[in-house]
């Protein structure tokens, strides 16, 4: 069953466009002659199984009869008899028992003819046959998503059998939700970070939900420049959350220095913008200018951390809107919504 859903599933994805080297994973063993001792008649030529075991053994293979040093290895001498050019001068092979008996091999031996036999492997005492493809021209996610859906339409798995996607698309599932699991903690830490310098959870909240939108920037990013979403490109995503996060710092931080003086929170936020456009400005514009020879693929090896430098440029972009106006915006309606006593007075300390 598995043999022939193997070719099956190979026959259906090798027409796939980018699918080249398809493998069906079937590995055949090569034919063989197989001898079966008649150990009746063996023992009435005074031999036994061994003995005309050893005898072809020392026909088709050789035997080891001595060893000879050479300066400091050790080489074996093997006695090998001549070789029969057909199966029937083999079929003759005499042999020489115990005292005087004597016998051919087909006199003492049944031969049978075997043919190739198909290699199987296991995983988890499950029967496995591995079809292995590689992609050329496509990226990994838009070929195991052609894949699926030709599998989906044209193979039929059969009760008690299951089809597994593994190799480099295991891995690299595998490394986006461990990515996912670091761009969450990062978040948290981000966040943990800002109620300590901030000591408000609305501050914090803001600006926290400022660097996520940044990540649309991301995805907006490799979608102009025709990137694919890979691992590399996910770390810049997890860079940007703590770049975006420092200019809301900025926006937020000097709103708080206005709201002590006695301004409301309107003017406050109103009249921050302007005031930290330069340095939010100027560190996104460095950070920029540094990636971007990064980002047309200078030098060796550049073309690697491509979508890295393509991620983070394409978040600081998005985050320079974002700093300025989604950060207060999200403080303003937070602040309306859970504290609206003091949009017009002195900012209160503490935890609401």
């Amino acid at each position: 069953m598995l043999k022939e859903k193997a070719r099956e599933i190979a026959e259906a994805i090798k027409d796939i466009p980018g699918v080249v080297d398809v493998n069906d994973g079937l590995v055949l063993a090569g034919p063989s002659l197989r001898f079966r001792v008649r150990e009746a008649a063996a023992a009435r030529a005074g031999l036994t199984a061994r003995d005309v075991g050893e005898a072809m053994q020392t026909l088709l293979l050789g035997t080891v009869s001595s060893y000879v040093l050479r300066g400091d290895r050790t080489y074996a001498i093997r006695v090998v008899a001549e070789h029969p050019e057909t199966s029937r001068e083999l079929k003759l092979l005499p042999l020489v028992g115990k005292g005087s008996g004597r016998a051919a091999v087909v006199d003492i031996a049944e031969r049978s003819y075997v043919p190739g036999i198909l290699e199987m492997h296991r995983e988890d005492l499950r029967q496995l046959i591995a079809v292995s493809a590689r992609l050329s021209g496509i990226d990994m996610g838009r070929g195991i998503r052609a894949i699926k859906e030709k599998l989906a339409k044209e193979v039929t798995i059969p009760p008690g059998a299951s089809l597994e996607f593994g190799g480099l698309y295991r891995e690299q599932q595998e490394s986006f939700r461990n990515l996912l699991f670091v761009l969450v903690t990062a978040i948290l830490l981000v966040c943990s970070v800002l109620l300590i310098e901030f000591r408000s959870i609305l501050k914090p909240f803001a600006i926290v939900a400022g660097s996520v939108l940044a990540l649309s920037g991301v995805i907006a990013a490799l979608w102009i420049t025709g990137t694919s979403l890979n691992i590399v490109s996910f770390l810049g995503g997890i860079i940007v959350v703590g770049i975006v996060a420092k200019n809301g710092i900025l926006m937020l931080d000097y709103v708080g220095r206005l709201r002590e003086r006695g301004l409301p929170l309107v003017e406050a936020l109103v009249r921050s913008g302007p005031r930290k456009l330069r340095p939010v400005l100027m560190t996104s514009m460095t950070t920029f200018l540094g990636l971007l020879p990064l980002a047309y693929g200078v030098g060796a090896g550049a073309d690697m951390l491509r979508p890295l430098a393509v991620a983070v440029i394409g978040a600081l972009v998005i985050s320079l809107i974002l700093s300025l106006i989604a950060a207060p915006v999200f403080y303003y309606v937070l602040l309306r919504l859970l504290r609206p006593k003091e949009l017009w007075g002195k900012e209160a300390g503490g935890l609401p």
